[in-house]
């Protein structure tokens, strides 16, 4: 009887070993991921120290995320945050694009440095992604909410007469549907959504009365500069889409779509001015 009691504590034992073996073997898996494909997005050298996927698969955990600085610039790292809680399970992680739940990033550090006349984040924007290592597709992600938490900035203006470094607190951000608005629903790719989180922060840092006034808006400036980049990327791929669409189209069916699709992508991105935004066949009616 003893025999057999030895024989089961042995049987759970080695169990137990297996499991803790493939769990601490799938949070590298994912560290490792996760590091390479944010550093072949953004082109730029990010460092992840841990991984943590939770043991009934609903949750994924990353620490002491680091992203360095593009060159020219002096600051060591210009991105870093203690931790990215993702609200995602194994299963989805395989899907492409992956649909994520929620994430919230908690304690962020933004550097927004000038040096020659630019700042950082409008480098990472210019800059070009590298292909992903192994040959393997690029991650992209729809993420229903994304919020970010105790977040701060730290300017370096690079403006004689003005402090070298300014730091700013801002408060909480939340974001919808990134990866799934306007048209797009082949979700965004890491470069995307960290520079939606990165325009974000710069733009509530351009609000603060934390900030000399001129460096206000300098900064509002180059943050409005960025985001019609980032609508302009969107409106180019759906134009692609739209091309696409279009040509598969027989004759005026296919021209009434491409009007309609361009009518939708100017309300969609704000363009007032556009001629698509007035109805075919009328007149505007002139003011009084």
């Amino acid at each position: 009887m003893k025999l057999w009691k030895w024989l089961i504590l042995a049987v759970f034992g080695l169990i137990f070993i297996v499991a803790l073996v493939v769990y601490f073997s799938l949070n590298g898996i994912v560290r490792s991921t996760v590091q390479k494909q944010a550093t072949s997005s953004l082109n730029l050298d990010t460092s992840v120290g841990g991984a943590n996927v939770s043991l009934v698969g609903t949750s994924l955990g990353l620490n002491d995320v680091q992203i360095a600085s593009p060159q020219g610039f002096s600051a060591p790292k210009m991105f870093t945050l203690d931790g990215l809680h993702v609200d995602v399970s194994l299963g989805q992680l395989r899907q492409d694009p992956i649909h994520v739940a929620a994430i919230e990033i908690k304690k962020p550090t933004l550097v927004i440095e000038q040096s020659g006349g630019k700042f950082n984040f409008q480098a990472l924007m210019s800059q070009d992604s590298k292909a992903p290592p192994d040959n393997k597709a690029p991650i992209k992600l729809i993420i229903d909410d994304l919020t970010v938490s105790d977040s701060k900035v730290i300017l370096r203006p690079g403006i004689p007469g003005v402090a070298q470094e300014i730091p700013v607190s801002i408060p909480s951000l939340e974001m919808k549907g990134v990866g799934s608005g306007e048209g797009n629903q082949n979700g965004a790719a890491i470069k995307e959504v960290v520079m939606d989180v990165i325009t974000a922060m710069s733009q509530k840092a351009s609000d603060s009365d934390q900030l000399p006034p001129e460096v206000r808006q300098l900064l509002k400036l180059n943050v409005s500069e960025i985001t019609a980049q980032l609508k302009g990327q969107v409106a180019e791929q759906i134009g692609k889409m739209t091309g696409d669409l279009t040509k598969k189209l027989p004759g005026d069916l296919g021209k009434d779509a491409s009007k309609t699709i361009e009518q939708g992508i100017g309300g969609l991105l704000g363009d007032k001015n556009s001629s698509t935004t007035q109805p075919s066949g009328k007149k505007a009616k002139k003011k009084s």
